[in-house]
């Protein structure tokens, strides 16, 4: 691989010296999702599922100028099902001064045999859990989503990140309204407390197994922010906001999720009530947005009804082996 401006392009495995590199690199292709030395370390380097070989660096003249992390895991994700043939593309970006030499392509292609070689059949972009920075690629990153199609990647979801200002915000009548007429029915929402450790981590494992990890983490470190809907003893749905497991980007507090309710209790306004009652308290803190990464479908719509708005556009894209 050559070109008559630059010297040759090598792909090698991540080593401890391009920690720096690497993290400055990422904040000059991904102007949209800077990353600091530290978060990088937190997300990357501690992932159990990380292998240096997957992390693939791109170097040119002894300097990096591409990256990507193929992702495989060595450990399920809690009590969610685990699949050894799945494997993720979770980022990759290359300098803009060195685009269209092939090395995208390259380091796909390098990502893609390390995959294979750990069994992976199916490979994602992205999805990855819990230690994603985006839940896919971003729209306004139209060549790397041109590469990931040339690649065989194939769309298969779209995603939205959103947001809501909470200076003046306030719960609507309506939902105060459905707060009293759930109350009168034995429905309190409310703040976590230690007797719904029990009810609150069966309706995770038997309705939300994907979040039951993201639940117990944010049981143990802060407790504090996770609200619940409970009746004789049972938990109907809960929230939660500056959760551990998604990992608030320094400076930006007031992250919400995840957010769920026991289907045969959704459509009565349960949802809304638990959704205000949480923001009442975010809305009390220091934080002044609300946000989200990750929206799509049914609950995209429910946020906007309640005053959110569409901050950025994903495609999630798959290619299958």
């Amino acid at each position: 691989m050559s070109h008559s401006h630059f010297g040759q392009v090598r792909l090698r495995a991540f080593q401890a010296q391009d920690l720096e590199p690497v993290v400055d690199l990422w904040n000059q292709c991904l102007p949209k999702d800077p990353i600091s030395i530290e978060r990088f370390w937190r997300l990357f380097l501690l992932d159990p599922n990380f292998r240096p070989e997957g992390a693939l660096v791109a170097e040119c003249d002894g300097s990096p100028v591409g990256f990507l992390q193929a992702m495989v895991r060595r450990l399920p994700l809690g009590i969610y099902p685990f699949d050894p043939a799945q494997g993720w593309i979770t980022v990759f970006f290359v300098a803009p001064e060195h685009r269209r030499r092939g090395i995208g392509r390259s380091l796909v292609s390098a990502g893609l045999a390390v995959l294979r070689e750990h069994g992976c059949r199916t490979v994602s972009c992205n999805g990855y859990a819990p230690s994603y920075v985006f839940p896919g690629i971003d729209l306004d990153y139209g060549e790397g989503l041109a590469l990931m199609e040339s690649a065989g990647f194939q769309p298969v979801a779209g995603a939205v990140a959103m947001s809501m200002p909470l200076k003046g915000v306030s719960t609507p009548a309506g939902v105060l309204e459905r707060r009293r007429a759930l109350a009168s029915e034995g429905v309190v929402v409310g703040r976590f407390e230690i007797e719904d450790t029990l009810p609150l981590l069966c309706l995770a494992e038997q309705q939300f197994p994907y979040w039951h990890q993201s639940v117990v983490e944010a049981l143990q470190f802060r407790s504090g922010n996770v609200f619940v809907a409970r009746k004789a003893g049972s938990v109907l749905g809960f929230a939660q906001w500056e959760n551990p497991s998604t990992d608030p980007p320094s400076g930006a507090p007031g992250r919400f999720g995840p957010f769920g309710v026991h289907p045969d209790f959704r459509g009565n306004g349960l949802g809304s009530v638990l959704f205000y009652t949480l923001i009442e308290q975010v809305a009390s803190s220091r934080a002044e947005t609300l946000w989200f990464g990750w929206a799509g479908g049914r609950n995209q719509s429910f946020y906007e009804r309640a005053g959110c708005h569409i901050t950025r556009r994903y495609r999630i894209v798959r290619r299958r082996e």
